[in-house]
């Protein structure tokens, strides 16, 4: 039962691990990157196959993340009081998600500030914002670069709720799942909420269903046969990025995860996995940072006008920048994560009940 116990957690990690780091790799590619493009006198194919990269694991990167919150979250959803999970689950994640986006907000304004001397995007997004009336709104809306935690955190508060109504939210989720995907919920935040309710709620209410389907079993052609004619008429229809083909990617991952775990040490991308949030709620600042730095620099000295160099740079700057604003995240989780600093990564009244618990010598 140990070991059971134990695998299990170690392709949590590895699933964890691999989505953040997919995060952080569509935060570096889009925009930043594909924007170089036009620049690049050499490298356009491996450029594009960059592009494509994120384009094609868009089923994946975000359904998997949220089936794993969900499955994590089962427990305090179906067996907690709610005076035990409110602070905990509910409180900590909007405040976390208030407080980075401000942070994010106010580190990436004054990088670009610096830097450039203007306001270096118009896009929709309350990092990006004007002022504060207008970050406050962005961020009200989910249409901020943490808006993971604001969905995490309704999510959760949805499902205790109604957690006596499994199915009706199910059918509620699907519905907002297509809504999303066609667009008729106006706005890219919402939309991405209401999108991924129902991979959370997969993770909490049928994880046992899944964990069973993402094994080679007999029984479990038919179901398959139905998701992949599924997933291949939604294609058909121009629905790419169908919710079937999204359950099929989370139980390939799934699968995927515990195999690697069985084959090789997989123990550097389980610690990634058990450092998601300082990498989820830091990496963006330093996405800004280093990427804008190195653009502005190969542009004002023309590299991209030399193919070796047009040609390295789409090879090897996203996995670079990926490696450098991941590890660069835990530094700064390391270096801040204690006294008053712990409160930038959990709800102070969390700090002070941890404490109240630890026994004195």
């Amino acid at each position: 039962m140990n070991n059971t116990k134990s695998d299990e957690i170690l392709w949590v990690n590895t699933l964890k691990g691999a989505c953040i780091l997919l995060v952080v790799l569509y935060h570096t590619v889009l925009p930043g990157f594909e924007g170089t493009l036009k620049y690049l006198s050499a490298g356009w194919i491996p450029a594009e196959i960059w592009v494509q990269f994120n384009t094609v694991l868009s089923p994946l990167r975000m359904p998997a993340f949220f089936f794993v919150s969900g499955l994590l979250a089962a427990n305090g959803i179906l067996n907690k009081p709610w005076k035990q999970v409110f602070t905990s689950r509910i409180t900590n994640l909007f405040y976390l998600y208030i407080l980075w986006g401000f942070i994010q907000w106010w580190s990436i304004v004054g990088i670009s500030t610096e830097i450039t001397g203007q306001r270096i995007s118009q896009n929709l997004n309350a990092a990006y914002a004007g002022s504060l009336f207008e970050f406050l709104k962005l961020t009200f809306m989910a249409m901020s670069t943490s808006w993971y935690l604001y969905g995490l955190a309704l999510y959760f508060l949805c499902a205790k709720f109604f957690r006596q109504y499994k199915m009706a939210l199910i059918i509620a989720a699907v519905v907002l799942n297509y809504l999303a995907v066609e667009k008729i919920i106006p706005y890219w935040g919402p939309q991405s909420v209401a999108q991924y309710f129902l991979f959370f709620l997969l993770g909490a209410f049928f994880s046992t269903t899944m964990l069973r389907l993402s094994e080679w079993r007999r029984e479990n052609a038919v179901p398959w046969a139905m998701l992949v004619a599924l997933a291949g008429i939604h294609v058909i229809f121009g629905l790419d990025r169908s919710l079937f083909m999204c359950i099929i990617a989370v139980l390939v991952s799934v699968a995927a995860c515990r195999w690697l775990n069985e084959h090789f040490n997989m123990s550097f991308m389980n610690w990634i996995g058990r450092n998601t949030l300082q990498i989820y709620v830091i990496h963006r600042i330093f996405i800004e940072f280093f990427g804008m730095s190195a653009i502005l620099f190969a542009q004002r000295h023309h590299l991209f006008e030399q193919a070796w160099f047009s040609f390295m740079w789409a090879c090897f700057y996203p996995l670079a920048i990926v490696g450098i604003c991941s590890l660069c995240s835990i530094a700064v989780w390391s270096l801040t994560n204690r006294g008053l600093g712990q409160s930038l990564f959990i709800f102070p009244t969390l700090i002070a009940m941890k404490r109240s618990r630890t026994p004195t010598v």
